[in-house]
């Protein structure tokens, strides 16, 4: 008697039927999204009289805020570069000033900025972001590209991962800096207020007042060396001149060696880049450029604040997401009720 066995499962896969369900599938959803459409086509012939209540609304409200409520601001923007900066620090620091400019009392704005009441009451609020200049631009994204590639090799990927990261959020030193003001004419005082700002910080104070100190002390001494080295430039010139004396007068010493013991002109040549590096440092300290404006503010004729046009095209799109809105309630609420 023969043993009957069970034929075993079959592994292949019916490519068929496998593209059938595919397209049903795809069917399927595109059928849902054109049903989507049709019923949110549909929704505002339905309910005609809730739409346009609401959105007549709206448009009341967006024209009485534009013209009662809202007033004009002006927007202009500083660009400031400082290797005594960094994100978290420019971030809480302008944060402080925008907190100061959202009070009604504007005391603190006063003290802060050291700035006149009529100007500090015309500031609305401040804003930071980091500076990236193009180069940086391109130079991270050469890096991103390498550290992908790289990934390939690798196979922890989570780690390139926290380093593109880290790249993304690397401190810069450059920043921009926008004022919202209700008159344009206080926009140029304000730079020179927000950079003694920066300057009265204790963390950045601190740190100017030791790198003067330390150009201070470079120069004296590179005064001094310069100092010395003059003295030697005199000694080698009278040396030279002794012996060119000595020559024309048929002197027979000799010159055992045929490498002099200094080189002359080594010697003017550090002197010259002594000379040089001298005058930076006299230029830094006359300078003092701890913070250098890249781009300053500009006193702006025509308000950054929307316009009533805008406004009311933001009421209307307002207003026809809330009577979507209503009408969804209302049908959730005709739902419940058939429930009970």
């Amino acid at each position: 008697m023969d043993n009957q066995r069970p034929n075993p499962p079959s592994d292949e896969i019916d490519i068929g039927r496998l593209f059938t369900r595919m397209g049903d599938g795809i069917r399927y959803t595109w059928l849902g999204f054109m049903r989507l459409l049709a019923a949110l086509r549909r929704v505002p012939f339905e309910n005609k009289v809730s739409f346009i209540a609401i959105i007549g609304a709206s448009i009341v409200i967006g024209f009485l805020f534009s013209f009662y409520l809202r007033k004009d601001y002006f927007e202009s923007t500083m660009i400031l570069s400082s290797d005594y900066l960094n994100k978290r620090l420019a971030e809480s620091t302008i944060d402080k000033l925008g907190q100061l400019a959202a009070e009604k009392n504007k005391g603190g704005l006063v003290k802060a900025l050291n700035l006149r009441d009529s100007l500090a009451d015309n500031i609305v609020g401040f804003e930071v972001r980091p500076f990236v200049a193009e180069a940086d631009i391109i130079e991270l994204e050469v890096l991103k590209e390498q550290l992908r590639s790289a990934q390939e090799a690798s196979a922890n990927k989570e780690v390139i991962d926290q380093v593109i990261t880290r790249i993304e959020i690397e401190n810069r030193h450059a920043f921009e800096i926008t004022v919202r003001t209700l008159n344009p004419a206080v926009i140029p005082n304000l730079q020179d207020a927000i950079i003694n700002y920066f300057r009265t910080n204790p963390y950045i104070k601190k740190r100017i007042e030791i790198n003067r100190e330390n150009l201070v002390k470079r120069k004296d001494k590179l005064k001094s060396d310069v100092r010395k080295l003059d003295s030697l430039k005199e000694v080698m010139y009278e040396n030279y001149r002794n012996m060119a004396a000595q020559s024309r007068q048929g002197s027979n010493n000799v010159i055992l060696s045929d490498k002099a013991v200094t080189d002359p002109i080594e010697i003017y040549k550090q002197d010259m880049e002594l000379y040089n590096q001298l005058q930076e440092v006299e230029r830094k300290l006359y300078l003092q450029p701890d913070f250098e404006i890249v781009e300053g503010f500009i006193e702006f004729s025509e308000p950054a604040s929307p316009s009533l046009l805008r406004m009311i095209f933001y009421s209307v799109l307002i207003g026809i997401a809330i009577a979507y809105v209503d009408v969804a309630l209302r049908h959730f609420n005709r739902y419940l009720a058939n429930l009970e």
